[in-house]
């Protein structure tokens, strides 16, 4: 005999599980909810990734997410070090041209 752990309600709730027929036309229409989710209006467009044997749909990032994403790399790589690891280093750099 199966335990069942969870509703299976609430488990496909969670983990916004949905099924949906593809038409004719390959069309598959993404569940209101899943929409919201992803704040998914009309008229914006998706990306489809494949990963194995399952189909990943995701916002299409616009412009602004990649500045954003590439200004926060930027931010931290050039993220000045804390003054005590500087001097850590200053002292080393002196430290090595003396010997």
């Amino acid at each position: 005999m199966a335990v069942k752990l969870f509703n299976d309600e609430i488990l496909n709730s969670y983990l916004m599980v949905r099924t949906r027929v593809v038409g004719k036309k390959g069309q598959v229409t993404i569940p209101k909810e899943i929409r919201d989710k992803l704040g998914l209006k009309e008229g914006e467009k998706v990306v489809f990734e494949i990963r194995g044997d399952e189909v990943i749909i995701k916002p299409e990032k616009k412009g602004k997410d990649y500045v954003d994403e590439l200004s926060n790399i930027v931010k931290n790589k050039l993220e000045a070090p804390e003054p005590e690891k500087l001097k850590r280093l200053l002292y080393g750099e002196i430290e090595d041209r003396l010997h």
